[in-house]
């Protein structure tokens, strides 16, 4: 007979199971008795393409859902890569009108309220709602669409958001590699190569941290660690290496902060600005992340070979100066 987990053990267990997904993200809106609402929201998919469809799970404690629940049309914005920082906002970060401060929002007298830079913007009219524990399944039925064929879509995974993108093409350059289909291209991806390179590091320091008993960091916030190990000391700066806002960077410096991982100071520099550092309590932390990269180093030198190890520490560690400016054009 099959053993019976106590319904806490269950549900923690889904939720663990659940967070190694990869999650496309969007934002629900309405609008009602003159006010508007917006929440993030991982939950959803298709249904229908005749008539076109679509689902989306919703918490009835949330404010979205009574304006759902009273009639409102909704409406469904799937978040490109850049809008990490509406996400936020519209999770949690910001509350009521102050939610719509971040993106170019589209707004209409009794309609919800539309991303016009997101990937798509849907609204759908309700046809049918199922509630379920905490939660009410939310079908409805599209009766107007809008989207952009060039944006890459946000995604959320293991707690933290993720850009797609380069994943893909990481995949992709090595799938042509590995069918001797990259037309000619193979040595002129040293990035590809370095990015692939970088997430292994990555993805193998994250499962021995995890394996010993820490909690999960975002690739974000491991960045983040690495640009502080550095000395990126200055919220701009690693704002700009990570390639988001400064409002999503100092938000995530803040979580950090509350997780015991950094601590955020006043510049000794400049009293307006903020300086970042290792917390005491983060010392064990680095120590272990410092013997399993060490560890890492080590088995590679074993696959690679000694000499090859060298010479790869040796040429990534040189000065290979400012970036150089490309004129516009092809090479003839």
């Amino acid at each position: 007979m099959r053993e019976a987990y106590p319904i806490e053990q269950i549900a923690t267990g889904l939720r663990s199971a659940l967070r190694s997904l990869v999650r496309p993200v969007a934002v629900v809106t309405a609008e009602s008795g003159g006010r508007r609402f917006a929440m993030a929201a991982t939950a959803f998919c298709e249904v229908s393409l005749d008539p076109p469809s679509m689902l989306v799970c919703i918490n009835r404690s949330n404010a979205t859902y009574a304006a759902i629940a009273a009639g409102a049309d909704f409406g469904l914005n799937l978040l490109a890569e850049n809008q990490e920082q509406v996400s936020r906002h519209c999770g949690g970060g910001a509350l009521n009108e102050a939610r719509f401060e971040v993106g170019d929002w589209l707004m209409e007298a009794g309609k919800p309220p539309r991303l016009a830079d997101s990937c798509a913007a849907m609204v759908l009219r309700t046809s049918q709602m199922v509630d379920q524990g905490t939660h009410a399944v939310v079908i409805g039925e599209i009766t107007d669409l809008s989207r952009s064929q060039r944006l890459a879509p946000l995604a959320f995974h293991d707690g933290g958001y993720m850009f797609p993108l380069a994943d893909i093409a990481l995949k992709l350059v090595a799938q042509s590699q590995m069918l001797r289909e990259a037309g000619g291209m193979n040595d002129a991806f040293l990035m590809m190569d370095v990015m692939r390179a970088f997430y292994w590091f990555d993805e193998g320091l994250q499962f021995a941290l995890k394996a010993r008993g820490w909690p999960s960091v975002s690739r974000s916030q491991s960045i983040t660690l690495a640009n502080v190990a550095l000395g990126v000391r200055r919220p701009t700066e690693i704002a700009r290496n990570l390639g988001v806002t400064r409002q999503a960077v100092s938000k995530m410096l803040k979580e950090m902060e509350e997780e015991g991982l950094i601590k955020i100071e006043p510049d000794p520099t400049d009293g307006r600005a903020s300086w970042i550092s290792f917390s005491e309590a983060s010392w064990q932390l680095r120590a272990d992340a410092l013997d399993i990269l060490a560890r890492m180093e080590s088995t590679l030198g074993e696959r690679i070979g000694g000499d090859s190890m060298k010479a790869l520490k040796a040429a990534i560690s040189k000065d290979w100066g400012a970036a150089p400016e490309i004129p516009a054009g092809k090479t003839p």
